[in-house]
């Protein structure tokens, strides 16, 4: 019998050695732009790290060419640059530290205050760090004043979606590229994460269940009516929680026909307790204050909040992007634009007047103009000119029954109803939007007065015509009007 020959083991091999590796970043861009919709006032660059026993191969969207660190040269990084390392790790890898801050030092991609959040891979078989380098607007500078990492965080729903597209680009089967990217997903991750987060702050209780039940809330209806109230995330016996309604037996949340009879009964007077993972009772929602809470707007929206701050909006189980959200900021910025003429006082009627638009049943458009009196003698044939009156949700409700525009002065006074607008063809118009957003554009275009058209459909999105994004640049077609906590 022949004896088997005795092969001497190879030496174990860095990734980086002996063989020649290509870094493709086409798909990792898809999730840096998905990033980059979260958080449009930041610059988000993707990095990607090949490495192995002292040496590391880099590449990332600012030069997707795989560049090999030195690992005699000392990195300058800190000296040069506001870069703070935030490592999702509980372990340090110094190399890979090194490499990334030579790396930004010598292509010199920050003089601005950055974060570069990053995680690795724990297996034998694949060594890999991906990480995003978060640079922040001018004038938020906060120096590195140490290369040790920080621990990373989620304190808000940008964060959990940066932890989860890192997970995901270090997924096993993902190897140096991947393709089929659904960044819905990724956000719907987020957002749940996000969520048990806040629940366990709140409660001390991480449920993953309650994500798909505000989903199931906000899309339900109960006898023909859409879901609106609060859920207060409390735990039970907390001192300053005095339930004006306690039940004498919780309702868990899985129980999701119950619990829809309960947002039914909830109103923005009594919010709903949740102590994480049973309904337990109503609160007088005056009596909440600086509390994490859950309001459902109905027609399948609902948001996530902290007192009077949003932290995240979610539409049909989606959470919606930072750029598609129409603050109170953003829309008195571009009603001072589009009408110079309106002091303080008057834009802050106009946003209440548009967050009263966008709480009707039906959609309706608003013209704002300092020539509404004049606009509606002109166009008297294809409107009803009514006498002044001011926009409330009683007035505004009755006015809106029917198909047009209400014609206002920028005191918020109704001048018509009902107006069909004019105006010549213009290129900002869109075959993609119907005729309401058209004859919009169309009108603010060729207007002789200044005018700005707040546009509300019936499914609950809302636009501004003219559009305007706060970086400048065109805005989705499509965004949600950020309503004030207690509108319902």
């Amino acid at each position: 019998m022949l004896k088997e020959a005795k092969t001497r083991p190879e030496p174990p091999q860095a990734p980086c050695a002996g063989k020649r590796i290509s870094v493709s970043l086409e798909s990792f861009e898809q999730v840096r732009g998905l990033l980059a919709k979260f958080r449009p006032d930041c610059e988000v660059t993707f990095v990607v790290i090949i490495h192995g026993h002292g040496s590391a191969l880099i590449a990332s969207s600012i030069d997707p060419r795989p560049a090999s660190d030195d690992p005699n040269r000392k990195q300058q990084a800190n000296r040069q640059s506001n870069i703070k390392l935030v490592s999702c790790e509980s372990e340090r890898n110094p190399i890979v530290e090194d490499a990334i801050l030579g790396y930004f030092d010598r292509l010199q991609v920050s003089s601005h205050a950055a974060d570069f959040v990053f995680k690795s891979t724990r297996t034998e078989i694949d060594h890999r760090t991906v990480g995003f380098l978060i640079t922040r607007p001018d004038g938020d500078h906060e120096a590195a004043t140490t290369t040790e990492p920080v621990p990373f965080v989620i304190r808000q729903l940008f964060d959990a979606l940066v932890y989860v597209s890192l997970q995901y680009c270090l997924s096993p089967r993902q190897s140096e590229t991947f393709f089929g990217l659904a960044p819905d997903l990724l956000s719907r991750a987020a957002a749940q994460l996000f969520l048990q987060k806040i629940s366990q702050e709140a409660t001390s209780r991480m449920n993953y269940g309650l994500y798909e039940l505000c989903c199931d809330l906000a899309a339900a209806q109960y006898e023909g009516r859409a879901g609106a109230g609060y859920i207060i995330l409390a735990r039970r016996g907390c001192k300053d929680i005095k339930p004006s309604i306690e039940f004498r037996r919780p309702i868990h949340l899985s129980h999701n026909t119950g619990v829809r009879k309960l947002i039914e009964m909830a109103s923005q007077q009594f919010a709903l307790l949740f102590d994480g993972d049973y309904f337990y009772g109503f609160v007088d929602f005056d009596q909440i204050h600086d509390r994490h809470h859950i309001l459902f707007k109905g027609r399948g929206i609902w948001t996530m909040q902290h007192g009077e701050q949003l932290l995240a909006m979610v539409s049909y189980g989606t959470p919606v992007e930072a750029d598609r959200i129409l603050t109170k900021d953003v829309f008195q910025a571009h009603a001072r634009k589009c009408l110079p003429m309106v002091d303080q006082n008057g834009l802050e009627k106009l946003w209440h007047i548009a967050t009263i638009a966008a709480d009707q049943p039906v959609g309706t458009n608003i013209l704002f103009t300092p020539g509404a009196q004049q606009e509606a003698k002109r166009l008297a044939s294809q409107c009803i000119p009514i006498r002044p009156v001011a926009l409330t949700p009683e007035v505004t409700k009755q006015l809106t029954a029917i198909d047009g525009t209400l014609i206002a002065d920028v005191k918020g006074n109704v001048h018509a109803v009902g107006a069909i607008m004019d105006g010549g063809s213009t290129a900002s118009g869109t075959w993609q939007r119907g005729g309401r957003y058209n004859s919009a554009a169309n009108y603010v275009t060729s207007s002789a007065h200044p005018s700005m058209i707040l546009i509300v459909s019936q499914d609950g999105y809302v636009d501004m015509v003219p559009p305007m994004n706060p970086k400048g640049d065109k805005w989705s077609m499509k965004r949600y009007l950020k309503l004030n906590s207690t509108a319902i």
